[in-house]
């Protein structure tokens, strides 16, 4: 069997509607899973394959904040919206790179 290869974002945009497009990507990868169940309410009864994307309201960060302030740089939730979202591949080399290796790549 193949290997698969998954990765998790934060999705940010910036909050004003007049802007349509994701501004950011932050690898949040690095935070297990039931982690992200915990904090986005996922019902994975209803969402087993964690497919949909899931808003992070203030609510929920209030709620896990001293862990969401150690393991994410600051949020600013007056100026933009963050997102979970999922990607996996087969092949490693074929998911979206959403970084840079350096400044002048």
């Amino acid at each position: 069997m193949a290997s698969k290869y998954y990765f998790f974002y934060l999705e940010i945009a910036l909050r004003n509607p007049k802007y349509k497009y994701i501004y950011a990507f932050e690898n949040v990868s690095h935070i297990p899973i039931q982690k992200f169940i915990e904090i986005f309410k996922i019902d994975i009864k209803k969402d087993p394959r964690l497919l949909d994307g899931y808003f992070l309201t203030r609510t929920a960060y209030n709620k896990h904040k001293k862990y969401l302030d150690q393991n994410l740089p600051s949020l600013e939730f007056d100026i933009f919206e963050y997102c979970l979202r999922q990607y996996s591949s087969n092949d490693i080399s074929s998911v979206r790179k959403l970084y840079k290796k350096s400044l002048m790549e």
